[in-house]
């Protein structure tokens, strides 16, 4: 029902978001401590979801109300791992007859401002679980004359973005269930995800990684709903070859490397020349870094050194069967104090939790 999709509160209007289609278990929760994190305390839990009629909750298409205005929306989007894009409704169909019908009976004061002869869009054409060709995507943009766009129109660095958003309705759909009927979303483009990130930071260009290292995406987006952001400190309590402190410093956090150790042996090596340090990652000594002679210049650090990035603060060395921080620590430090435990999704993956 598109009125009530449209509806307002206190400045905050509903928004079309639309997710990639992987991890699917972690797509709301992202979004929910990106709000959290530009929003203030309490903005995440007054994130507010619903589906798009006859679409499965898996689908990539969600309905979602900010507590805030569209600034709030185009930093979640920017920041977001998960997120494509997340838009302004103007209208939605099951036909393209539909949606025109749902365009035209949209606000005027909500369209005018982006149709001004000073500015300049583009009209793009996407699609879920289908392939429009070109000679398709051109004929749909040409569909929407009834629009009164003024300005120029601009492929390359356009001020304002609108897309056309298809889904098909026969056939599953990349492993969801069918859509009931097709549906053709329009909205003005809030914000969308700057995923460059990845290639930067993949494994396989990274200097030190190991049996352990978590994937770049699933490490920025633990960082993501860690908080992590300038003034924060990030532990990693299990660091392995710290492929969550590198996500984390690269949105700005303070990190600190956790080295817990059950060799006494090793405990009493590193008490005695604390240079030796950077060599024991995880629980116990990597032989191969030492063996290999590689220890020098193939460490933690090396990866902070390689990206650029601030190297952590310090290295804590705690003993397996001990906490390492004293009661009462939270006052201090608990405002600038995130940790962020691989354990967790780990353990998910490995029974198959993570889609």
């Amino acid at each position: 029902d598109l009125p009530e999709v449209l509806e307002r509160r206190g400045g905050e209007m509903w928004y079309l978001c639309v997710f990639y289609h992987r991890l699917l278990d972690y797509r709301r929760p992202e979004v929910q401590s990106l709000a959290e994190l530009f929003g203030g305390p309490g903005a995440g839990d007054a994130v507010e979801w619903r589906m798009p009629e006859n679409h499965h909750e898996d689908s990539p298409f969600h309905l979602v109300r900010l507590p805030g205005d569209e600034r709030l929306a185009a930093q979640i989007a920017n920041r977001s791992l998960l997120v494509k894009g997340i838009f302004e409704l103007w209208g939605q169909g099951a036909t393209y007859d539909e949606l025109e019908k749902a365009i035209r009976e949209y606000p005027d004061e909500r369209k005018l401002p982006y149709l001004t002869p000073e500015s300049s869009f583009k009209i793009v054409v996407d699609s879920f679980g289908k392939v429009i060709s070109f000679e398709e995507q051109n004929e749909i943009i040409k569909g929407f004359t009834y629009i009164p766009f003024e300005g120029r129109v601009n492929l390359k660095k356009p001020e304002h973005k609108f897309f056309v958003l298809e889904t098909d309705d026969y056939g599953s759909q990349n492993g969801l269930p069918p859509v009931v009927q097709k549906t053709v979303f329009f909205g003005r483009e809030v914000g969308a995800a700057d995923r460059h990130l990845l290639p930067t930071y993949q494994l396989k260009s990274r200097k030190y990684i190991g049996p352990t290292a978590m994937d770049c995406e699933m490490a920025f987006l633990m960082a993501n709903q860690g908080l992590a952001r300038t003034g924060k400190l990030v532990y990693d309590p299990f660091v392995g070859t710290g492929s969550i402190l590198v996500a984390a410093a690269h949105f700005g956090a303070m990190t600190m490397v956790c080295a817990y150790c059950r060799n006494k042996y090793i405990a009493v090596l590193l008490l005695v020349n604390v240079s030796l340090i950077k060599f024991f990652q995880g629980a116990d000594i990597d032989i191969r870094v030492v063996r290999d002679g590689r220890g020098p210049d193939c460490n933690i650090w090396s990866n902070f050194e390689q990206y650029k990035l601030p190297e952590p603060l310090c290295v804590l060395r705690a003993d397996n069967n001990l906490p390492p921080w004293r009661p009462g620590l939270k006052e201090v430090h608990y405002p600038a104090f995130c940790v962020v435990c691989a354990m967790f999704l780990c353990i998910t993956c490995s029974f198959g939790i993570v889609h």
